[in-house]
């Protein structure tokens, strides 16, 4: 997976949401809101460089104490929400 370009995160009334820019990303009926880990992940990603669950599993495990089950349901849960608003791509 991958970030699709032209996706920003802002924060929007204390609130973060990943916000489309450019033309070919507006789209305002897929704004993702995200939490604070969410955002951690976010963050973590490199634009340029493809991710799979278990990356972001492994990184969301050295940040917070969480199971590796509940870090993987979660992750699955974030990737798919994304995917389907066209926010990372495969």
């Amino acid at each position: 997976m991958k970030k699709k370009p032209g996706f920003v995160l802002r924060s929007v009334c204390g609130e973060q949401f990943l916000i489309a820019e450019g033309e070919e990303n507006i789209d305002f009926s897929n704004l993702v809101s995200l939490n604070e880990t969410s955002v951690f992940l976010w963050n973590a990603i490199d634009e340029e460089q493809e991710f799979t669950v278990e990356g972001l599993v492994e990184i969301l495990l050295s940040e917070y104490e969480v199971s590796r089950d509940t870090a993987r349901k979660d992750i699955e849960g974030l990737c798919r929400k994304m995917m389907d608003a066209g926010i990372i791509i495969e």
